[in-house]
């Protein structure tokens, strides 16, 4: 009598073969760093703002192609996953500061100064984060349905107006006494300029954002197909 034996091959599932990972992978990552490079303060000249100055618009135009391709239920999922990532690294933060050092680390204090003020500056970041990328993609795929897929540079123009204004006064207004910004008149300078900076940004960047966004439609496979 013979015996059949059986071989299991293992199983996986197997990843879609999209660009919408790497966009939120980008996303996550550029928040992330954006939040400990805050905390420090810059000056140019009169202009006050902060080491995250050049980073974090574009997590906006990132926000923007996800928001235009994929639609509003997609980017705020890549809107979550960067604000999770980016609370997740400020209590990382948090617990190597409060666990005892060895006896030969004489880098405590330098490691408190850089990093101790980031859970304040990410409670700042992400609040408006949160707000402004919601609002941003909410006005972005509002416009699109409205104006049936027309005028796309508009489209990116007003999001950002909206967006980037909630996102500034929120963030500003937490971050400006963690950064040693007590006067009324530097606050408005810090966030007056800031959102000047962020819009301004985005719209030099607007050239290269839309046909990004182009390429995305056109090589996305399911946006391509759902346009056939």
């Amino acid at each position: 009598m013979s015996e059949h034996t059986t071989t299991h091959t293992p199983t996986y599932a197997r990843p879609a073969h999209t660009y919408f990972d790497l966009l939120l992978a980008a996303s996550a990552v550029i928040l992330v760093i954006s939040n400990i490079a805050a905390t420090k303060g810059v000056a140019f000249g009169p202009i006050l703002t902060d080491g995250g100055f050049f980073l974090y618009p574009l997590a906006y135009v990132i926000g923007d192609v996800v928001s235009e391709v994929y639609g509003f239920k997609n980017a705020r999922r890549v809107i979550l996953t960067s604000f999770a990532a980016a609370a997740f690294a400020s209590l990382c933060f948090w617990i190597t500061i409060k666990l005892p050092g060895a006896e030969f680390y004489e880098n405590q204090s330098a490691l408190e100064t850089v990093l101790g003020p980031v859970p304040l500056i990410v409670g700042g970041s992400l609040l408006g984060y949160l707000v402004g990328q919601l609002l941003n993609s909410w006005v972005m795929v509002a416009m699109k349905k409205r104006t049936q897929g027309r005028f796309l540079a508009g489209r990116l123009m007003g999001s950002t107006l909206v967006g980037e204004l909630a996102d500034t006064l929120i963030f500003c207004s937490i971050a400006a006494p963690i950064l040693g910004i007590s006067t009324a008149p530097d606050f408005l300078n810090y966030v007056i300029v800031g959102y000047i900076y962020k819009c301004a940004v985005e719209f030099i960047l607007m050239p290269i954002t839309y046909p990004t966004i182009s390429w995305f439609k056109k090589h996305e496979p399911s946006y391509a197909s759902a346009h056939a």
